[in-house]
C-alpha cells in the first residue's frame, strides 16, 4: 500500500470533523446514530415478543423463522458496525481512506507534536491570551443603562470560552493554569485510554472476522477460542456504549459539539406499531410469495447444472 503524505494540521483538523460530525453517510457519528437508532426498534421489537411470551408461555403465538430472521439480521449487522467503527486498517485520508474511531485515533496521535495548545487554540478561532478580550467585556457591561436587565455579551468578548479551551487543553496536557504553555502538547496517556475503552469490542471484530465478513474453517477457529466470541445483547450494549462516549469525548474536546446517543423520534414513529402485516383471510399471500420463489429457485437446480455444461461444451 502507498504511503500517504501527510497533510497540514489545518486541513487534518477539517478531515477530523468531517470524519466524525460530516454528511457523509459513513462518517463517525451517520453510523452511530443508525446503530443506535436501529437498537431501539429492535428493543420495541423484543418487548412486544415478550409480552406474547408471557401471555402464552408454553405456546406463544410467534413466527420461529420471522423472529430467527429479525434476531440473526440485527446481531449481524451490529456486528458489523461496531467492527466498522473500530478499524484501525488505514488511515482518513488516501485511496484506501475510511472513517473509523480507530483511524482518527490514529491519526490525531501522529499529529500529537504539532497539535500544540497554541494550535489547538487557533484552530477553533481563539486567541490564546484573552486578558484584553476580558477588559473590554468588563467596559462593555459597565456601558449598559442601569436597572436596564439581563443583556447578551457580544460572542468576540465572552472571553470565558477561551479559558474553558485552556482548561480542556489544561486535563489533556497534564498541566495546570500555572504552568501552562503555548507549546504544550497531548499526552500520550490520553490515546491509551481511548484505544483501552474501544478494546471492549475486540471480541465481536474477532466474530465478524470469523463469521461475517469470512467464512473461517474449523481450523482457523481452532486457533483462537471463537466460542468466547459470542455475540450477546449485552456485548453489544457495552460496544454500543464505549463507541458513543469515546466518539462524543472527541467531538466535544476538538469541536464543542456534543450528540444525543438516541436521535429525537419523527412525529409518525408510533404510528401502526399495533397493526399487524397480514390480516386475517389474506394467508394465502403469505403462501404464495413463498411458492413462487420456491419455484425460481427450482429453475437454477434444473436450468442451471444443464447451463454451465452448454458453456464447457461450446
Amino acid at each position: 500500500m502507498a504511503k500517504v503524505e501527510k497533510l497540514p494540521l489545518d486541513q487534518a483538523w477539517k478531515n477530523w470533523d468531517a470524519c466524525l460530525n460530516g454528511d457523509d453517510p459513513n462518517s463517525i457519528f451517520q453510523q452511530i446514530t443508525i446503530m443506535i437508532w436501529d437498537t431501539s426498534i429492535f428493543r420495541i421489537i423484543l418487548a412486544a415478543r415478550q409480552a406474547q411470551v408471557k401471555k402464552n408461555p408454553q405456546e406463544p403465538e410467534i413466527n420461529d423463522a420471522l423472529h430467527s430472521f429479525i434476531d440473526r439480521n440485527y446481531f449481524q449487522s451490529q456486528s458489523v458496525c461496531v467492527r466498522r467503527l473500530i478499524d484501525t486498517s488505514s488511515g482518513i485520508t488516501g485511496e484506501y481512506g475510511i472513517f473509523s474511531l480507530g483511524a482518527l485515533i490514529k491519526d490525531l496521535k501522529d499529529y500529537r507534536q504539532e497539535l500544540t495548545r497554541e494550535k489547538y487554540l487557533d484552530l477553533r478561532n481563539l486567541p490564546f491570551d484573552y486578558a484584553e478580550i476580558r477588559k473590554k467585556e468588563m467596559e462593555f457591561i459597565k456601558k449598559q443603562p442601569y436597572g436596564k436587565g439581563s443583556f447578551w455579551i457580544p460572542l468576540e468578548l465572552d472571553w470565558e470560552r477561551i479559558e474553558e479551551a485552556h482548561e480542556t487543553f489544561d486535563k489533556l496536557s497534564g498541566k495546570s493554569p500555572t504552568t501552562r504553555q503555548a507549546d504544550d502538547v497531548i499526552n500520550e496517556h490520553v490515546f491509551d485510554i481511548l484505544k483501552d475503552k474501544l478494546d471492549t469490542c475486540k471480541k465481536i471484530k474477532m466474530y465478524v472476522d470469523k463469521f461475517i465478513a469470512h467464512s473461517s474453517t474449523p481450523e482457523s477457529r481452532s486457533i483462537q477460542n471463537y466460542k468466547s466470541t459470542a455475540i450477546t445483547f449485552k456485548r453489544l450494549r457495552d460496544a454500543h456504549q464505549a463507541i458513543f462516549e469515546v466518539a462524543n469525548f472527541l467531538s466535544i474536546i476538538l469541536f464543542s459539539e456534543e450528540h444525543m446517543a438516541l436521535a429525537i423520534e419523527n412525529p409518525t414513529f408510533f404510528n401502526f406499531w399495533d397493526k399487524p402485516l397480514i390480516e386475517n383471510g389474506e394467508f394465502d399471500l403469505i403462501k404464495n410469495s413463498f411458492e413462487n420463489y420456491r419455484k425460481e429457485t427450482e429453475a437454477w437446480r434444473s436450468d442451471g447444472f444443464e447451463d454451465i455444461w452448454r458453456a464447457i461444451e461450446v
